[in-house]
């Protein structure tokens, strides 16, 4: 992929055809990112990319759903009350809205995930919860 059709995309910018979410990883040592790669009035896309040790911590959508991608690597997806689920490149998560949720990366090699959300009428909304 070029580098021009790295960039976030929306009804306007779309290239029709295949894109491959694992251009759009961008890892830092200093903390988990998150790379937008597509958005409408329905729908969003981003790259979260999280080196070991890395985490998109706890947080619910009281109008959103996700369902989270696991594009490499292997972590925990984090629950409500502090419980976890192993998982690995190949899985998919979904989180129905209002779910705590969040990933932490808990190997030793990188992990990167696809993260599709419903967005609807109310918007998208992120409400931080501590574990």
């Amino acid at each position: 992929m070029k580098a021009d059709e790295r960039r976030a995309m929306n009804p306007e910018t779309l290239g029709s055809g295949v894109h491959n979410p694992k251009a759009f990883r961008r890892f830092s040592a200093e903390k988990a990112t998150v790379v937008p790669v597509y958005s409408d009035q329905d729908l969003s896309l981003v790259v979260w990319s999280l080196e070991p040790g890395q985490e998109n911590g706890t947080h619910q959508h009281p109008e959103n759903a996700h369902a989270l991608i696991i594009l490499e690597g292997q972590g925990d997806y984090l629950k409500e009350g502090g419980s976890t689920v192993s998982i690995r490149a190949g899985e998919c998560v979904i989180v129905p809205r209002g779910r705590v949720h969040g990933i932490r990366n808990s190997g030793d090699e990188r992990l990167s995930y696809f993260a599709l959300t419903s967005v609807g009428a109310g918007g998208y909304v992120r409400n931080v919860v501590r574990g």
